[in-house]
């Protein structure tokens, strides 16, 4: 058995918010029946409810907008994933530029962690609805491309980010002690019973609980449980992770 991390990218590791403001707005900008008023914090607004990029068509399609509170019952449709795709053309021709990465700033959390990524990279991994491309290019302007990403790409073949759990092996207990931090609760509901420990962030896009958990808590089990890897041999860990 075997401890594992696995972490979300946007809102977790680092604020893409304006990156995926900008992206959306390369991909509708001047485009017959997407609106043109959309401002950063309309966006914003939006974006505390957004779990996958094809979202983004029902805050800038001018016939098939909807409100925030609404988003969580709308199925996608043709015209989403077709705006998901735009979407994803856009961010790969924006990618061209050289300091693409710089949009994204780092939260004091990815700061942090860097050191114990590099020590330790077969201890983590990054889950995303973000296209994997993406993902490595900004850890590799911050020197950290050490460890497996799954991005959107998984995601779809798999049919979520539980599937892609699934599929690596981190729900069955026996094999990993898995910690899963998000900042989107609707990520994180279908892992509950799943992994170990299911973790809200409360410093990204989602509005934060009581349960959810600060950066500086974040950090403190991570590290203490790296530890207690090295004190305690995992074989003995299984009365904690059933």
């Amino acid at each position: 058995m075997q401890v594992k991390f696995i972490l979300d990218f946007d809102g977790v590791l680092f604020n893409s918010a304006f990156e995926a403001y900008s992206v959306c707005e390369q991909a509708t900008k001047g485009r017959a029946g997407f609106r043109q008023d959309v401002d950063f914090d309309a966006f914003m607004r939006f974006r505390s409810v957004v779990t996958d990029a094809w979202q983004y068509h029902r805050l800038y399609s001018e016939s098939e907008a909807v409100s925030p509170a609404d988003l969580k019952s709308v199925e996608p449709g043709e015209d989403d994933w077709a705006f998901a795709n735009r979407f994803f053309t856009a961010r790969e021709t924006m990618m061209a530029d050289p300091g693409w990465a710089k949009v994204m700033p780092a939260y004091p959390f990815f700061g942090k962690l860097k050191p114990v990524i590099l020590a330790h990279p077969d201890r983590f991994a990054i889950l995303s609805t973000r296209n994997v491309d993406s993902i490595r290019r900004t850890l590799a302007w911050h020197d950290a491309d050490v460890i497996p990403v799954f991005g959107q790409e998984h995601v779809r073949t798999h049919g979520g980010k539980l599937g892609v759990a699934r599929a690596q092996g981190w729900c069955d207990r026996t094999r990993h002690m898995a910690i899963y931090l998000d900042d989107m609760r609707r990520h994180l509901e279908p892992f509950e019973g799943e992994v170990l420990l299911p973790l809200h962030a409360d410093w990204g896009y989602d509005a934060a609980t009581p349960g959810s958990i600060s950066q500086e808590q974040a950090m403190k089990i991570i590290s203490s449980l790296l530890v207690l890897s090295q004190q305690v041999p995992e074989t003995q860990w299984r009365g904690i992770a059933a």
